[in-house]
């Protein structure tokens, strides 16, 4: 079967070409162009130093991999992100970090190791402290709140609980490749009586 096309794609410095790993892949490994720090709850982009060209019946997919999307917080918020065709600037991926720092009473509930590594890998500290020893954040004193007594664990880079590290070259996405159709937007005084109308709303049809 015959499921190639053909993708014009310039790499530039500390990019990498996007790989199958498997003969019938559907997805492209994609790669990190830099080492990255997501503190949960963050959001950013991950350049992947490529530009490409395809046909203009061609959209490109970018998706999670399903390792990660399993075994960390790693999520990609949009997917699948759309790449169009007639895009020409630097291919990138949106990265969220969707651990919540409120779930680590649950976390140590269910695997009570978590106390040992929180021993031995983080330091406890309250959050005012942490926030003072920011230099861009000035705390109004006068108006001190008792969540800013809530204990937080940073870890040796100086980083909260639940922080994922992204190091240059690991596989942080996968990119597929799909034909669409364009709509002809025809206007229509009464689209109810076009085709079929089964009726109902969300939920309609049940959920089992």
């Amino acid at each position: 079967m015959n499921n190639k096309v053909n993708v014009y794609i310039k790499v530039s410095e500390d990019g990498k070409m996007p790989s199958y790993g498997s003969l019938n892949a559907a997805g492209c490994d994609l790669y990190a162009t830099k080492y990255m720090e997501i503190k949960p709850g963050e959001i950013k982009i991950m350049p992947l130093n490529f530009v490409m060209a395809m046909d203009e019946n061609l959209e490109a997919q970018i998706r999670p991999r399903s390792g990660l999307s399993l075994k960390t917080n790693l999520r990609v918020p949009n997917s699948p992100g759309t790449i169009d065709s007639d895009y020409r600037d630097t291919v990138g991926v949106i990265l969220e970090n969707t651990y919540d720092i409120a779930n680590l009473p649950y976390d140590i509930a269910k695997d009570p190791n978590v106390l040992k590594v929180l021993k031995e890998k983080y330091r406890e500290i309250s959050l005012v402290d942490y926030l003072n020893s920011k230099e861009d954040i000035n705390l109004d004193t006068n108006n001190f709140l008792s969540i800013l007594e809530q204990k937080i664990y940073l870890d040796q880079k100086g980083n909260p609980y639940g922080t994922i590290y992204i190091n240059k070259g690991e596989r942080i996405a996968q990119m597929v490749f799909k034909e669409y159709k364009r709509a002809n937007f025809i206007e229509c005084e009464n689209p109810q009586k076009i085709g079929e109308n089964r009726g109902g709303g969300f939920g309609h049809t049940g959920v089992k």
